[in-house]
């Protein structure tokens, strides 16, 4: 589910100018099923987006317990953002897609090729939505380490278009959060098993959902037989 957090001036040239500028160095895949990653990883931008800077403007002191834990977890996930926003589009971009496709007809076409990427992100966001409607307790940082480590280690899904993640040592943050649990579960809520247990229900939703074709799409091969 699309929730719109973008806020474009509502004319040709600005709504192009801010599509461009929303990824500059996009990389973007040729094979559905690496468009799924690529899903994933709007995912997470747009999760680690939101989640600093929502931090950054109420003051919000970030910790996971040591200082040396909480420089580690939060400079490498700040650099994780840094380097998404490199290569891959957050949900900002759906939304304004969705937004004035049908208004301005030269972003027809690009919606509909940007369909498959939609599909996956809603398919995951929906799942996210339906989870935490009547939770009020929320690792956003977590989850996203979560989903990431169960994508890429256990899945062992390939990532061969973003070697950054490569770098990312995902078990040592996942411990990071592990050997602090305390800290998070001051109310013994159990947050930090709901966060796995949660990222595994969405790679899964992931895994499982299927990208419809327009069924009333006819092949000229088979239109020139008839």
């Amino acid at each position: 589910m699309l929730q719109d957090f973008s806020v474009v001036e509502d004319n040709a040239l600005s709504i192009e100018c801010f599509l461009k500028d929303n990824c500059k160095k996009r990389v973007k895949p040729t094979i559905l099923r690496d468009v799924k990653t690529e899903a994933l990883l709007v995912f997470a931008r747009t999760a680690l987006e939101r989640y600093f800077y929502q931090a950054e403007e109420s003051a919000c002191d970030l910790s996971v317990g040591t200082k040396a834990d909480t420089e580690y977890v939060y400079d490498t996930l700040r650099d994780l953002r840094d380097k998404l926003q490199e290569c891959v589009v957050n949900v900002d971009y759906l939304l304004t897609l969705a937004k004035y496709a049908d208004k301005y007809p030269h972003l027809k076409k690009l919606a509909k090729y940007e369909e498959p990427l939609k599909d996956y992100y809603n398919a995951m966001a929906q799942k996210v939505v339906s989870h935490f409607s009547d939770k009020p307790s929320f690792i956003p940082e977590f989850l996203v380490i979560c989903i990431l480590s169960h994508w890429i280690l256990e899945e062992e899904k390939s990532v061969h278009l973003y070697p950054f993640l490569k770098e990312i040592d995902f078990a040592l943050l996942i411990d990071k959060f592990e050997t602090n649990r305390e800290y998070f579960e001051q109310t013994n809520d159990g947050i930090i098993e709901d966060m796995h247990n949660i990222s595994v229900g969405i790679v899964e939703k992931l895994k499982e959902k299927k990208y419809k074709v327009n069924p009333k799409r006819v092949s000229k091969v088979r239109s020139k037989k008839k």
